[in-house]
């Protein structure tokens, strides 16, 4: 990546374990391709990716939705 930068990010954990949790499943994926080792920084770049393809396209990521409140009763 001769024309990238460095970012520095402070994310939630919640997000890194989401990260975290996407690799296997990315593995399985045969649309996704991937030289080298699939990383949590590979994950969070096509997250990045694809949430500004969304934005463009004039779509708004989705917000995540809060857990429920159980009631008691």
């Amino acid at each position: 990546m001769a024309d990238s930068s460095i970012v520095t990010l402070r994310l939630p954990k919640s997000l890194l374990s989401r990260a975290d949790a996407l690799i296997p499943k990315l593995r399985e994926n045969s649309e996704i391709f991937v030289v080298g080792r699939l990383s949590r920084s590979v994950v969070l770049r096509l997250a990045v990716l694809r949430g500004l393809e969304a934005m463009e396209a004039g779509g708004s990521p989705r917000a995540a939705k809060p857990a429920a409140k159980k009631r008691k009763r």
